[in-house]
């Protein structure tokens, strides 16, 4: 873990909206999981199906990593942004990208497609051309920039398989099999969102939970399994092996990451700051989503066999649940309630200490807030992998609407942490102490 310096971050008015956006890119995944038809159970590559996936992963997620990355880069890596003016156009960008694309998978319109998807892949560059500067040097980096510079790379090898696949849907290069669906889906999930979450979290569980009496101690070796896992598991499978193969590349997937949840268990157990707080608890239900990941990833390698109702596409759709909504996403739901709430209080409050009483920064964010969000976005998605799990359309339905409503007081909770006042909390009198003003 390395320390924060703040004062070499971005302006609050840069990083601020990328978190202000990101959930609603879960919203409209939440709403087209809640309007979902018949087909969503019985083929993974729906158009529905596909379209409420990449509003979840680069609408949701993605968007809020980008705004992590701006700012723990130059403020905790030691590494700068190429041009400020550059990630505002980039947010610009994404934000009119994503939409568009997302329709064109809901339409299922192959020309407007291709032309999106091109859009989309611009975005990824602005990104990159900030992203490598803002992580520092890898060679002598820390562990998290190390896994940072991993999941860039990732990026880009996902949008080039992205774009391809957007092209040859339009002019029939070659059939896009599920194999190929399959490798290209986890070089994101695992190569990209995985390692950019692992690496996030090497770095703030222990700095946010006060970890000083235990470090990592496989953080290298877990990033090359990972690694190699993703990169050639994905090629692997968009071979269209059979079972046993893709089981074995399951394993390598899971192993990784497995091991990655066993290192932050360790961690978050050896804290010296007992009593949790929303991204405390959103850490451990996380790791507990993980552990249905990996499970559920494993048992959609068999297919068929062991699938409810000897239907696959109930495992696949759980475990993309799973995955993205519950490990990845719940991991980020929290980081948000701990990154923004500390820019705020460093950019709008840090130069009145000591001048008049001023918030601390959990004043700026609602405790009990949080709590209600993490608790609707955690039964959100246990409702909709039991529905996936079941083969219930109406359970399914019923917890993209939770989603949803998770989203929306997400975003209006972390909007008020940037836009409202604050006041600090008070304090209680002790022994021998007179009230003052």
């Amino acid at each position: 873990m390395t320390l924060a310096a703040p004062g070499r971050g971005p302006a609050l008015a840069l990083v601020a909206p990328f978190f202000l956006a990101a959930p609603l890119g879960l919203a409209l995944a939440g709403l087209i999981l809640a309007f979902s038809n018949g087909d969503t159970l019985l083929a993974i590559n729906a158009p529905r199906t596909v379209a409420l996936t990449h509003a979840a992963v680069i609408g949701w997620l993605t968007m809020g990593i980008f705004g992590a990355v701006y700012q723990l880069g130059p403020a905790v890596l030691g590494g700068r942004l190429v041009s400020s003016r550059l990630a505002r156009v980039h947010f610009f960008v994404h934000a009119t990208v994503v939409p568009a694309f997302v329709w064109t998978f809901w339409q299922w319109d192959v020309r407007l497609m291709g032309y999106a998807a091109s859009g989309l892949v611009l975005s990824f560059i602005l990104f990159l051309i900030n992203a490598f500067p803002a992580i520092g040097t890898l060679r002598r980096g820390a562990l998290p920039a190390r896994y940072l510079g991993a999941s860039l790379v990732m990026l880009a090898v996902t949008a080039g398989f992205g774009i391809t696949w957007a092209g040859t849907l339009q002019h029939l290069w070659f059939p896009v099999t599920m194999g190929r669906l399959a490798g290209h889906a986890h070089l994101g999930l695992l190569g990209w969102l995985g390692l950019t979450l692992m690496g996030v979290a090497y770095q703030l569980a222990p700095m946010f939970n006060v970890v000083q009496r235990k470090r990592p101690v496989a953080g290298g070796p877990i990033l090359a399994l990972t690694v190699t896992a993703a990169l050639g598991g994905g090629l692997v499978l968009m071979a269209d092996p059979g079972p046993w193969v893709r089981l074995a590349v399951a394993a390598a997937m899971a192993a990784g990451p497995g091991a990655w949840g066993i290192e932050m268990l360790r961690l978050m157990l050896a804290r010296s700051r007992r009593t949790l707080d929303v991204q405390g608890r959103a850490t451990f239900v996380s790791l507990g989503f993980l552990v249905v990941t990996i499970c559920l990833g494993l048992l959609a390698a068999i297919g068929k066999p062991v699938s409810p109702g000897h239907e696959p596409t109930r495992l696949l759709l759980g475990y993309g649940i799973a995955g993205v909504s519950g490990w990845a996403g719940i991991m980020l739901i929290g980081n948000s309630y701990k990154i923004l709430p500390f820019l705020v209080w460093y950019h709008r409050y840090r130069q009145l200490a000591g001048i008049r009483p001023v918030p601390v920064v959990a004043d700026i964010y609602s405790e009990g807030a949080a709590r209600a969000v993490l608790a609707v976005h955690t039964t959100g998605t246990i409702v909709a992998i039991a529905g996936a799990l079941l083969g219930d359309l109406n359970i399914l339905r019923a917890g993209g609407l939770m989603l949803t409503l998770g989203a929306a007081l997400h975003m209006v909770s972390l909007a008020h942490i940037v836009l409202a006042p604050h006041a600090p909390a008070p304090r209680r009198i002790g022994p021998g102490e007179v009230a003052t003003r």
